[in-house]
């Protein structure tokens, strides 16, 4: 039977919201309260100069949910005397376990399976993978399965070893070794980097060097966060995984644990979260091209999926005849520029649809659609299902 409470219950949230899984999980809890509250939340971020909650039993705190492992919130765990959730928990950091509610935790496996299975799939003889510079061990787990499941499928892959020492620790000068380990794989080659800010620097570096992406190494990474992803050159690759459902799932747990509806359990429950799409952008999409004309106009047009143009200011873009950019991109890949171009604006809009609550009117304006009736009758036509319908699938 559920405990009746007389007064609001009260949350703390202890998560470093610079990271984008983090933010997603917020999103997730505070969706939850908005459907089975109200609660009162007192978000930790853990930056400089935030206001402390010092003390959480004359607050009234009735309950925690927590990333602990991380080093900002460690001065609040001597105070955990309330039902806990703890999110990715790693080794013995975070409160005793009598007070551990449930755990919430990140199941790598499916997304470094997923990542081989991707590669695999578009044909490459050449894989490699670049982890997180500590060896923390969502980065080592993605890692394995990858490397396994290309095993399995009789693929050898090359691993990315960080210098140890304070090299380590030191991006201008780690950097220069992941560069010349770039330069050296064997071509094409596809990388899978284990989230997105380390992918970012893999493209630079990559850039640096001269060294072709998607054409020499393509590249696809982790967590899907839209400003990192959106805004490197070419634009990345990445997988969506299921944070903001780990959040909801986390708050679920931790009002249930609130209002005595769980049990005293020797292992508290644990929810997993993980896979949940590959979102592919430029830096993926491998073609074999031998015309650089064609190549041209591929980043061009990746380039500006948000932005309405014909193909004649394609050409024009190019400094070549309609005709002649024509005739060479259906020689390359059999089909034409039109088609590539709405291929593109789909593709744009299936991300966002995925990713964003913006209204259609404003999704076909960042695809350049002229309209929301536009965008919906090309998009019904392409996929087989409305917008609308995509969205609420996903």
């Amino acid at each position: 039977m559920s405990k009746l409470v007389s007064d609001f219950l009260r949350v703390a949230v202890l998560l470093p919201t610079a990271i984008k899984t983090c933010r997603e999980m917020l999103r997730g809890v505070l969706r939850y309260t908005s459907l089975h509250g109200p609660w009162d939340v007192q978000i930790i971020e853990g930056r400089e100069g935030e206001q402390k909650l010092s003390r959480f039993s004359e607050w009234g705190c009735t309950g925690v949910i927590g990333n602990f492992y991380d080093s900002r919130f460690a001065h609040y765990l001597s105070r955990m005397d309330v039902p806990v959730v703890s999110i990715d928990p790693e080794g013995d950091a975070g409160p005793p376990p009598s007070r551990i509610a449930g755990f919430v935790v990140c199941d790598n496996a499916p997304i470094g399976r997923a990542a081989a299975r991707y590669f695999v799939e578009r044909g490459f003889d050449n894989f490699a993978f670049v982890g997180e510079v500590n060896g923390y061990w969502w980065s080592v787990e993605r890692q394995q399965a990858y490397t396994e499941t290309l095993k399995a499928h009789g693929h050898d892959c090359e691993t990315y070893v960080v210098p140890s020492g304070s090299v380590q620790h030191d991006a201008g000068r780690e950097r220069r070794h992941l560069a010349a380990w770039l330069a050296g794989l064997k071509k094409p080659v596809a990388l899978f980097v284990a989230f997105d800010m380390r992918a970012r620097q893999v493209l630079d570096e990559c850039r640096k060097a001269g060294i072709a992406v998607p054409q020499d190494v393509a590249v696809l990474s982790c967590d899907n966060d839209e400003l990192i992803c959106e805004t490197a050159v070419p634009q990345l690759s990445s997988i969506q995984m299921a944070d903001e459902q780990a959040g909801f799932d986390a708050a679920r747990l931790l009002d249930m644990a609130m209002r005595g509806q769980l049990r005293r359990r020797k292992t508290p429950l644990r929810v997993s979260y993980g896979f949940a799409d590959i979102v592919t952008r430029a830096s993926s999409e491998y073609l074999q091209l031998k015309d650089p004309l064609v190549e041209r106009a591929l980043s061009c047009i990746r380039l500006n999926g948000g932005v309405s143009f014909t193909v004649n200011d394609l050409a024009k873009q190019l400094s070549v005849s309609r005709r002649l950019l024509e005739l060479h991109f259906r020689h390359a890949l059999g089909r034409t520029i039109h088609d590539e171009i709405v291929r593109v604006r789909i593709d744009r809009a299936k991300n966002l649809l995925r990713t964003t609550a913006s209204p259609i009117e404003e999704l076909a304006s960042m695809c350049g659609f002229a309209s929301a009736s536009h965008l919906c009758s090309v998009f019904k036509r392409r996929t087989g299902v409305t917008p609308f319908a995509f969205r609420r699938r996903r």
